[in-house]
Formats: structure tokens, C-alpha cells, sequence
């Protein structure tokens, strides 16, 4: 497996051809943790992101991360909270601290993202 810009390149024991890859294609391919490839900092991989808990820089719990909708420019969480749905993009003027370990996101929201 290595790096191609943003993609993945990998190869499989026994695959030899575009032809015998071809028939892999839409096929669930899963990776043991251990031989992803290590993201630079402030980089998360989805998994890591699905579930944590998103709280306001005041301290406010907002709900937890339900889905990850990729855009073109960026991601946009999917929170449920217990009454409301809410999509927060995942921008720095919005995002103040993945803190994995503690499993919460902080967030400053912009004025109206949480009306």
C-alpha cells in the first residue's frame, strides 16, 4: 500500500492485471489499524471522528456525530442531538479541538449554525 496524493494505492497477492482488479471493484476492502498509513497532525480518519461527543467552547453538549457527508470543500458532521439535527462544517472557524482521548469535539459556532 502507498500514497498517490489524497488516494491509496494497493495491491493484492494473486492480482496481477487491471482486468483481475477490475473484479474487485465496489468490493469491501478492510485494513488492520496497524497498517494504515499515519495522518499529519490535526488529520483525522473518519472512524475516529463517528461517535465523539460535540460540545461548544462554553461547555454546552450539543450531540454526538451521527455521519460524515464529504463535500468538495469539506466535511460536514452530521450531529443528532436529543431534539435537533445539526450540520456543522468541519472548517477551523468552527472546529476549536478534536480531542480523541477525551472523545469530544469542541466547536465555536458561527452565528445561527445551532438555530
Amino acid at each position: 500500500m502507498r500514497r498517490d496524493g489524497v488516494a491509496l494505492i494497493i495491491s493484492f497477492e494473486g492480482v496481477s492485471s487491471r482486468a483481475e482488479a477490475a473484479l474487485l471493484r465496489n468490493a469491501v476492502i478492510e485494513v488492520q489499524e496497524k497498517n494504515l498509513p499515519a495522518l499529519p497532525e490535526n488529520k483525522f480518519y473518519h472512524r475516529q471522528i463517528l461517535g465523539l461527543v460535540v460540545v461548544t467552547s462554553e461547555g454546552k453538549k450539543i450531540g454526538h456525530i451521527a455521519e460524515i457527508i464529504e463535500t468538495g470543500s469539506n466535511d460536514v458532521y452530521v450531529v443528532k442531538g436529543s431534539e435537533k439535527e445539526y450540520l456543522i462544517p468541519a472548517i477551523k472557524d468552527v472546529i476549536s479541538c478534536i480531542d480523541l482521548s477525551s472523545g469530544t469535539i469542541t466547536i465555536t459556532p458561527m452565528k445561527g449554525l445551532l438555530e
